[in-house]
């Protein structure tokens, strides 16, 4: 396969110069073709920081460059349905950070305006190329250990007060719109079932008419193929990422690999007997590059039909807002909520 798709990236900010811009120095399909950021003068100087043949300052601009064929949106969350359409309507294939919205409406919308464009939609759940979330899809997919029975995940850090991330009116919510996302897609990803009932405690309320957001939340969710999973995130605890997924015979626990860390670490904690304690083995990780590898994979699938890449599609996306939204109305009611339905 030969070619390059070229990329335009809108909204540059701190994450895409440090995070995403210099994997295009590197990448085979993919080149970085132009950038937008609000201040014109600093658009210029990452551009020219980074190697990127053009710079501008609004997102009309950038949607009007014709050597721009796909666009990374890394706007605030509020912003990224505007966004998309926008790339939709002007024939831009898209890469949008998680969360892909704000809610499953408005995810819903932006995948039928990519399909009804006739251009390609993915979220930016980038673990998906971690080493160690394969490993834990290894492990459910081989069945050496059982079948899954459930899975963990814990994600905390303490966040600024006045941080954009705390306020919903910009953000849509608070750790369950910044960190849930990930840690939902890792249960769907690697358990290959989605999430069909939750129920939940969520502190405090969220308001999205005075910005105002919860701080942490926990919930217990059931997954269409029976396994049951525990979502647990916080603004106010120390930082901790942690995921789990457990077998009959062993539980694989993975510290670190959804967040930037460089240095994540598996464990398997393997059952021989009961009540006997397990015997813990350390699993090698591969050091990768997953933002180089989530770009390459799109560029390869948008350059080849027949590629199908690993990235979270429009598809997942609304379905990772549908368990958040689900998560936010078990907190509201008291109740559990069945996905699709009223429980």
């Amino acid at each position: 396969m030969s070619g390059t798709i070229g990329w335009g990236i809108l909204g540059c900010g701190r994450f895409m110069q440090r995070r995403v811009l210099p994997v295009f120095r590197q990448t085979k399909h993919a080149r970085a073709a132009a950038l937008q950021r609000r201040d014109p003068a600093a658009a210029e100087a990452s551009a020219n920081e980074h190697g990127v043949p053009r710079a501008y300052a609004t997102r009309e601009a950038l949607l009007a460059d014709r050597d721009v064929q796909a666009v990374f949106i890394g706007t605030p969350n509020a912003h990224h349905r505007a966004d998309v359409l926008a790339c939709a309507a002007a024939g831009k294939h898209v890469l949008v950070e998680k969360p892909m919205g704000i809610n499953a409406a408005e995810c819903r919308e932006m995948a039928e305006a990519c399909a009804g464009a006739g251009v390609k939609l993915f979220v930016g759940h980038c673990f998906r190329y971690a080493n160690a979330v394969e490993r834990a899809r290894a492990a459910v997919h081989d069945g050496a250990l059982g079948p899954l029975l459930g899975l963990r995940g814990l994600y905390s850090f303490r966040c600024a007060p006045d941080a954009w991330r705390r306020d919903s009116r910009i953000s849509g919510g608070g750790p369950l719109m910044d960190l849930a996302p990930h840690v939902i897609d890792f249960f769907r990803f690697v358990s290959g079932q989605e999430v069909a009932e939750a129920a939940a405690f969520v502190e405090p309320a969220r308001d999205l008419r005075t910005g105002s957001s919860e701080n942490r939340a926990r919930a217990l969710l059931k997954l269409s193929g029976g396994a049951w999973a525990t979502l647990e995130v916080s603004f106010a605890a120390a930082f901790r990422n942690t995921v789990e997924v457990s077998f009959p015979q062993g539980t694989l626990r993975a510290d670190y690999t959804l967040s930037l860390i460089e240095n994540p670490h598996v464990q398997l904690w393997k059952i021989s007997s009961d009540p006997q304690p397990p015997q813990i083995e350390a699993v090698p990780l591969e050091k990768r590059d997953i933002y180089l590898l989530q770009i390459e994979d799109i560029s390869r699938a948008l350059l080849d039909p027949a590629h199908v890449p690993l990235a979270a599609t429009g598809e997942d996306g609304v379905r990772t807002l549908e368990a958040i939204d689900a998560v936010y109305e078990a907190a509201e009611t008291g109740r559990k909520v069945v996905l699709g339905r009223k429980a």
